[in-house]
This record gives structure tokens, sequence and C-alpha cells, in this order.
């Protein structure tokens, strides 16, 4: 009777003008919004252009319970070009061939396409289905069920219209097919099956639930999904007998709960729901709800109440006040509330590799401003197009907004067992070294240095080998050269989880060399290199007239990227690329207590300088530098989100009709008023005002102002896999606040 009343009492609310709506099919569901926040899935992947090419890597960007599900990452890929279906004798090239193979499978579709199923989709283990570069569409029949399985990713599907499954033969696997009962109707059914990450989908319209989680299914991941006009949307445990349901475990976040919903978002029976960042707008009876003592914690999310004000609702009459349902950081509009009960924690007790950063909910609307399927083109990573200036607030992280650098990597607890992902991150015209990437792990364990016979384990040994390595320290050394250090090709030196410092001697020379990585080390004092003998590979030793001092040299050099250093009191630059040097990125340094900062170019005459092309990057240029941050002579510079504090000359300076992109950079200027301007050409020729140097969302304070000059574009033309999101000045000294060398302790997000 009570459920009854209400009905009646929508009806007579004004309701039945909704519900008509509630029924109405509607392509447009994807909110819009003119700041976009990259939440820690996507920015995961989505930074990335080449992501076509680089399909499995979406497998290690879930978090949260479903973390572990790789889904089809260790197969092959496997191409749908045929919508038909056959539930007992599917055939090569349909949908339903490669859910059922035993083996494992990145499932991808040659084309768009609407998938009218003949009866319920069985999913065997180790499947990705992944819609993304197709718009893919599982519709007006029975849809998906996963059941008795493990580690499946469901990933940018429209799953809607779903209608029940018969009574009749379905195959499972190339081997077994069995009598079914005929499904219920729901979009999604997670039956009794663990490690599941269902990811940007569409859900709507459909006979039963749109998800249900039930049967003791757990290790279960729903993100960054668009959920509409249906009643019952989300059902976590099978009824309230169904005790095994305790070990479930499901993480929901980033989703978007639109308009047109009535209740179950979720309903929670028996095990444990976090329930993170989510978007709920005016829900017709509740939004979270559950029975048979659950644990809920609601955390970051926001809730746009409309007649219905109470988020949750307890399917009991008694005994739910000790139920434990928390809520944080909540974000409650229009009324909403919500109803905490029960005593103790109701933390999810991630694992360090589940864990994430949850927001406040007040960014929630630009966390899911991009849930449901993405509308992504598979080009190619090496078409050209101009790089667009899109406005973005960054990923929010225990010490600060993360930058894409850096969220591609930090907030992941196993950094130290998996170094190489390093490699994936590199943004800019550095962003194709791969350093060592594919090559063994080194561990320097001496600290001694011989420039002619190097021993094993120091890090002069490793750095000359001929083969691909990464690098890396047992513990906290100083290391100071003999003489300078020739590094190979293919190289990454990583400091992280050690203090590595480089100091009080010769440094570093990247001389004729191509994909090395410098990473998390400080590198002050610098001393010139001797004339003399130095061994630059296994094989051949050579005199050298003595370096100049640099901290790093990079010379005829391509494909290098240093990052999280600390750079400081060289007898002459701290970091010079030169001699047609090109490919180069620059990011996360911190730069302070020199004169000559950065030299991009070697000398007015040298015209071969022309190609080159370097990225300056979420850099910190501290106190008490002086100039050439950088000076660029002849090629092209993209200074992008920097910080700089109080130059003495100035900041970024030029000769030789080079090209400067200044973007998002955050200037204070000293307190002298002759040294307000952020530039300065080294010339005395009027032709300077031909020269392309632009500045574009830029924040100048203490009077600091940069004076642009020249026509026409000066966009990078950063490839698709190159290019990355420039955010505005306003956020670069949160963008930098890390810069220099990162205390990561292992086993921890870093």
């Amino acid at each position: 009777m009570a459920s009854l009343a209400l009905v009646l009492t929508l009806l007579f609310s004004g309701i039945s003008t909704l519900q008509a709506e509630y029924y109405a099919p509607s392509k447009n569901y994807a909110p819009s919004t003119t700041r976009k926040t990259m939440n820690v899935i996507d920015s995961c992947w989505r930074a990335k252009s080449n992501w076509a090419k680089n399909r499995y890597a979406l497998a290690d960007c879930a978090v949260g319970y479903g973390k572990a599900a790789i889904g089809g990452k260790n197969g092959a890929i496997y191409v749908v070009t045929n919508p038909s279906d056959d539930p007992v004798n599917p055939k090569p090239g349909t949908l339903r061939y490669g859910a059922i193979q035993s083996k494992p499978l990145w499932i991808i579709f040659n084309k768009d396409m609407v998938i009218t199923l003949k009866n319920e989709l069985m999913i065997n283990s180790y499947k990705t289905i992944d819609g993304r570069g197709a718009e893919v569409e599982i519709a007006y029949g029975p849809c998906i069920t996963i059941q008795h399985v493990s580690h499946v990713i469901i990933h940018g599907i429209s799953i809607h219209d779903c209608k029940p499954g018969k009574k009749g033969i379905v195959r499972d696997s190339p081997v077994h097919a069995g009598h079914r009962n005929g499904a219920d109707g729901d979009g999604i059914d997670i039956f009794q099956s663990t490690h599941v990450w269902i990811d940007h989908c569409y859900l709507a319209r459909c006979t039963d639930g749109l998800i249900d989680v039930i049967h003791a299914s757990t290790g279960v991941t729903i993100s960054n999904n668009y959920f509409t006009q249906h009643d019952k949307v989300m059902l976590f445990g099978h009824n309230d007998n169904n005790i095994e349901d305790k070990v479930m475990k499901v993480t929901v976040a980033f989703n978007y709960f639109g308009p047109g919903l009535i209740e179950r978002m979720p309903r929670v029976r028996l095990g444990y729901a976090h329930v993170a960042n989510n978007r709920y707008e005016k829900w017709l009876m509740y939004a979270i709800g559950g029975s048979a003592n659950p644990t809920i914690f609601s955390e970051g999310n926001y809730f746009l109440a409309s007649k219905s004000t109470q988020v949750t609702k307890r399917e009991s009459n008694n005994g739910w006040q000790n139920w434990k349902w928390r809520s944080s950081k909540d974000k409650f509009l229009n009324g909403a509330y919500f109803i905490p009960s029960g005593y103790g924690t109701t933390n999810p007790y991630y694992s360090k590799a589940q864990s994430f950063p949850v927001a406040d909910g007040s960014m929630v609307p630009s966390l899911t401003a991009d849930a449901g399927p993405l509308h992504l083109a598979s080009k190619s990573s090496t078409d050209e197009e101009e790089t667009k200036s899109i406005s973005y607030d960054p990923l929010p992280h225990k010490n600060g907004l993360l930058n894409v650098i850096d969220s591609c990597w930090r907030w992941k607890g196993d950094w130290s067992s998996n170094r190489k992902a390093l490699a994936d991150c590199a943004i800019g015209f550095g962003s194709s070294t791969i350093g060592g990437k594919y090559g063994d792990i080194y561990i320097v364990t001496d600290s001694s240095d011989d420039p002619i016979n190097p021993k094993p384990g120091t890090l002069r040994y490793g750095a000359i080998q001929s083969e691909p390595l990464w690098i890396i320290f047992k513990r906290d050394m100083i290391l100071t050269l003999k003489n300078e250090l020739m590094v190979n090709s293919y190289k990454t030196i990583d400091g992280r989880g050690a203090k590595v410092e480089i100091s009080n001697g010769p440094c570093i020379t990247l001389d004729y060399v191509t994909n090395v990585i410098i990473h998390g080390i400080s590198i002050h004092d610098c001393k010139p290199g001797k004339k003399g003998m130095v061994r630059s590979s296994p094989e051949h030793v050579g005199e050298r007239l003595g370096s100049d001092g640099d901290a790093i040299s990079v010379f005829t050099s391509s494909n290098v990227w240093i990052d999280h250093c600390y750079l400081a009191r060289a007898t002459d630059g701290l970091l010079d690329v030169i001699h047609a040097s090109t490919a180069v990125t620059i990011s996360n340094n911190y730069f302070t207590e020199h004169d000559k900062v950065m030299l991009l170019g070697h000398n007015d005459e040298y015209t071969a300088d022309r190609n080159m092309k370097v990225t300056v990057v979420y850099n910190h240029f501290g106190r008490e530098l002086v100039q050439r941050m950088p000076r660029v002579r002849h090629g092209y510079a993209h200074v992008a989100n920097n910080y700089y504090d109080q130059w003495l000359m100035y900041a970024i300076g030029g000769s030789a009709d080079p090209t400067i992109l200044s973007e998002g950079n955050y200037f204070i200027a000293p307190d002298k008023a002759y040294n307000k301007e952020v530039t300065k050409r080294e010339t005395e020729d009027e032709g300077w005002k031909s020269w392309k140097w632009r500045s574009s969302n830029d924040m100048f304070m203490n009077g600091a102002y940069f004076l642009p000059s020249g026509y026409g574009s000066i966009a990078p033309k950063y490839t698709r896999g190159q290019s990355f999101i420039v955010a505005h000045g306003a956020f670069t000294p949160s963008l930098t606040s890390n810069a220099g060398p990162l205390q990561c302790v292992v086993n921890e997000p870093c």
C-alpha cells in the first residue's frame, strides 16, 4: 500500500509528464561543459593520442575493486565485422564468436553497428569488448550475461532497450552450448563473477535492471557510464537471504545518473559499495538504497534533488540504525540530504593499486562531463595537426594537482614493480622517447667512477652499454664523476626510490645518441671535464677535449626526455640542447641558483639548429636564476605551464629568428622596475619584429609583461602522439608544485 500511495503521489504531482519523457529514446545523453577535469581513469589513457595503436594500455587504468581486471590484455585483437547473431553456432566476425572463445581476446569493431542479439550474450573469461573508434549499440534484444567468469572489461558500448532472453540453447564457449532458462532483460548481468570493469558505457530502458551484480560476484568497478530513462537502475546482491553476497565489493565512480531514473543507484544487499564522485540528477524516488545490512560509503558525490530530496532509502523497518552508511565530501543541492547510520569506519580498505584520489563533490560535474561512450577518431598517431589549447582543471592528488605527465603514473602504487610504464608518459616533442624500456633492469650499487674502465655496478658501466638498459639505484648515493658521463642510446637513468646526486665534478653528456630518459636525479655544482680518454661504449674509448661544465649537454641527439630533476650551480649552462638536436622534452624539473640556465641552439651561425624542436613544460624556475629560461636560436620552442619566480635579467630570450610559443606560464616579475619584461631579443637589428614570439593564457604577476612579435600561426604542430592539454597559467603554481626529484616510497603512490 505504501508503494501504491507513493506512485499516486508522484502521478498527482505532475510526474506523469516526466514519465512520458522517460520512455522517449534520446541520443543526446552526453552532458556538455566548457571546462573539463580528466578523472583519474581517463587521465591514464585519454591524454595519449595513440590509443588506437595501444588499446591494451586501457587495461592498466581501472581503479577501485575492479582494478585487477585485465580483460583480453594478453590476447590477440579480434575485429567484429558482422553485426548478425547466432546464439548456437556463431559465425566468425560476429561479436558472439569472439566473446565465447576460451583464449584471451581484445574485441574491437571495424565500423559503426547496431547489434540485436537473438539471445543473451554469454561472455567468456579474459575478454575486453572495446567500442572506441566506432558507435556500437547492443539493443532491442537480450543483452549481456557475465556468469561464472573472471577478467571482463566492457568499454564504450551503448546498451539499451534490452529484452528478456528466450528459453533455449546458448553457446558459452567453443566446446559447450547449454540450456538457458531465459535472461531477465538486464543490460548487464554479472553472476558469480570476479574482476569485472564496466567503463564509459550508455545504459537505458531495459526490461529489468541496467546492471546487476549478484550471487557472490566481487572485484567489480563501474565507472564513467551514463545511465538514463530507467526504473531499477543497479542492484548489488541477489536477495536479502543470499548471505554469500557478504563478500561482494563494488566501486561505483565517475558515473552520471541522468534524468528519468527512479531508484537503485545502486541498491545494495549484504556487501560493500564505495560510491564516489558520481553525479545524480533529479532521481524520482531515491538515489542510494539497500537492505540486509550492507555497508555503503558515499564520497564526493554531487546530488541534485527534485521533488524527492532524500538521497537514501533503507528497505527495512528496524535495525537499520546500525547499518554502516556514511557520507563524506558530498555536495547536496536543491534540498538533497543523506541520512547516515551506524558506527565505526566505512573505509574501503583498498590495496595500494586499487586506491585512487576522490575529489570534493563540487568538482563532480566536470569529472563526469564525458560519461558514456566517447567519440574518438582512430587516426594514425603520425597525422600532424595544430595543437588546440584546451582549458581544463587538472587531476586532484594528495600533493596538489597532477599534471598530465604525473597523472600517467604517480597515483599507481605499483610504480616500483612497473618502472618501465614511465616511458609511456612523455609528452611534447620528446614523447617518442623510450629510453631503456625494452631492455633489462640494471642496478647501480657502486658510487665510484672510472672514465676509461668502469666497474660493473657503477653508473658509468650501465650508461655506456650498447644494449637498452633501465638503470636504477640500490640506495641513496652521491656520485662525483672523474670525467663527463657519456650516456649511450636507449638508456633510462631512473632515480625513483633513492636520493641520487651527481655533483662536484663533470656531469652528463648525450653526444650523437637517441632515446635517453633522465628522471629523478639531482645534478648540481658541475665542473668542466678534463682533456683525456673517456669510454662511450664497451667497444670505444676516445679522447675528449674537456666538457664545458654543463649539467646536461645534449649534442646532435634526438628523442631525449629530462624529467623531475634538480639542476643548480654548474660552471656553464644547466641544460644545453645544441648542434641539430631535436625531439626533446624538458619537464617537471626544478632549476635554481644559476646564471645561464638553458640554451637551445649552438650559435647564431649554426643554421642546422633550424630543425630543433623542444618542449619545455611543468618546470619550476626558482630563485636566483638570471637568464635563459630558455634562450633559443633558430629552432622552435613550446614553453608551457612553467613557473617563473623572479628572474634577475629576463626569462625567455633568443636570437637568429627562433619561434617561441609561451603558453599557460606563470610569470612573477622581480621587484626592480627595469626587469619586468619576460622577453629579450639578442639583436640590435629591427628584424626581430618579424620573429614569431607569442603568448597565450599566460599569467603575469608583479608587473611582468611579454613583448610579442611576428605574424602567422606558431602552433607546435604536434602529432597526435605528442599533443597534450595546456592549462591556463592560473593552474601552473599547483601543476609545478612537485617539480624536481620526488620522494617516492616503494609500493605506495608517489
